[in-house]
């Protein structure tokens, strides 16, 4: 007997075809999906939280194994020797305060505006100071923001 056994292989084929109609074709509405959570005992917000999550988190990952990768290498996105205006810090860093005025004012920059320097910022509403000070450090190092204690 073979394993391809022809009606088996017709129902498989019904059914994939049946599958591929309701998840392609039909496009559930985010309203029905969100329903249709609920009425399987799901939170849809509580899991929509949990991809975002997820996904920032393997996004910053990737963010910092490529800084990293930078640092090692010693160059930039476009290939070029980073050469940094600003040597390695030594002295203290300002207030977050004052960190916090020096990244927003990237922002009315024009030669900053809509850069992905930026994006890391995201306004500075949900990071820590902490993660803000990192960020400052990072534009400190690229040269981005200059340091007022080594001028």
């Amino acid at each position: 007997m073979s394993n391809h056994d022809p009606k088996r292989l017709a129902m498989a084929r019904a059914l994939r075809s049946a599958l591929r109609t309701e998840v392609l074709e039909e496009k559930p509405t985010s309203e029905e999906i969100s329903q249709m959570l609920v009425d399987n005992g799901q939170n849809p917000d509580a899991i929509a939280q949990q991809y975002k999550d997820l996904i920032m988190t393997k996004i910053r990952g990737a963010n910092k194994e490529r800084l990293r990768t930078l640092r090692r290498e010693n160059l930039t996105n476009e290939g070029f020797a980073l050469r940094s205006a600003v040597p390695t810090r030594t002295g203290n860093l300002p207030g977050i305060d004052v960190i916090r005025s020096r990244i927003e004012g990237l922002s009315v920059n024009p030669e900053f505006e809509n850069s992905p320097l930026l994006l890391a910022y995201r306004n500075g509403t949900k990071q820590s100071d902490s993660d803000i000070t990192s960020l400052y450090e990072d534009l400190l190092e690229l040269g981005v923001i200059k340091d007022d204690a080594q001028n």
